[in-house]
C-alpha cells in the first residue's frame, strides 16, 4: 500500500467566500487563507474594472517558477465567468482597459514548492519603447519561515518594486528612447496599504500572541 501523504504542516482546515474576501481586500492578490508555507496551496482574490476610457492601469511583467491558475468567478468582460487558465510563467498583467466597461472577480492559486528556492520577478517597462526600467526579485520560499502576519512575498515585490521607481524620476526615464514615464498607479493595486496593515497587525501580534489569557482569573 501506498504511503499516505501528510501534510507538511498542522493546519486548521479553513473555508472563504471569495466576493467577501474582495469587498474586505486592501490589494491585489490576498490570499484567502492565512497559509503560504512550503507545499501549500495558495488562492488569492483578484479584483478589475475599468469605465471603457481605456486608461492604463499600470503595466508590469510577472515571471513565476510555479503555474498560476487563474478562476473568474464573475466577469462582463474578455475573460468570461466560470473560465479557467493557467497561463505562461512570464506574462503580462495590467495595461489599458479594453474600451468598453467591464468588471471581474477571480481567484488566483498557486501551489508552493516543496524545497529550494521559488524566485518571482516582477519588471516594468517603458510605457513608449518597452525597455526595462526596474527589475526586482524575491523567493516565495521565504513565506515558509514569516512571521505569523507577514505579507505575502509576491505584494511585497511589487510595494518595494513601484516605491523605488515612483520615487525617482531618474528610474523613470527610459534609457533607451528617453520618455519619462508617469509614476505607476499603486493606489489600484494597494500592494503599499497591504504591506503597512501586514507590518502594524504584526508588531500588534508581538505584544498580545504570546499572552497566556487561560491564567486570567475573575
Amino acid at each position: 500500500m501506498a504511503e499516505q501523504l501528510k501534510p507538511a504542516r498542522d493546519v486548521v482546515p479553513m473555508k472563504a467566500n471569495a466576493f467577501d474576501v474582495t469587498q474586505r481586500a486592501s490589494t491585489q492578490l490576498l490570499p484567502l487563507f492565512p497559509y503560504a508555507h512550503r507545499g501549500a496551496i495558495v488562492p488569492c482574490s483578484v479584483a478589475f474594472e475599468s469605465d471603457g476610457s481605456g486608461a492604463n492601469i499600470g503595466y508590469f511583467i510577472h515571471t513565476n517558477s510555479v503555474d498560476e491558475i487563474a478562476v473568474t468567478l464573475a466577469s462582463n468582460g474578455p475573460m468570461r465567468t466560470g473560465d479557467v487558465m493557467v497561463g505562461p510563467r512570464a506574462h503580462g498583467v495590467g495595461g489599458p482597459g479594453p474600451a468598453i466597461p467591464f468588471f471581474r472577480v477571480g481567484v488566483v492559486v498557486q501551489r508552493q514548492l516543496e524545497q529550494g528556492e521559488q524566485p518571482e520577478e516582477a519588471s516594468f517597462q517603458c510605457e513608449q519603447c518597452n525597455a526595462e526600467l526596474i527589475h526586482h526579485r524575491v523567493d516565495m520560499a521565504d513565506a515558509d519561515e514569516a512571521p505569523r502576519y507577514a505579507a505575502l512575498p509576491s505584494n511585497i515585490l511589487g510595494e518595494e518594486a513601484v516605491t523605488q521607481l515612483n520615487s525617482s524620476e531618474d528610474l523613470r526615464t527610459c534609457k533607451a528612447c528617453g520618455h519619462v514615464n508617469p509614476p505607476f498607479p499603486i493606489a489600484i493595486w494597494g500592494w503599499n496599504r497591504y504591506v503597512r496593515n501586514s507590518g502594524i497587525a504584526q508588531r500588534g501580534w508581538d505584544v498580545v500572541g504570546d499572552l497566556d489569557i487561560s491564567s486570567n482569573k475573575d
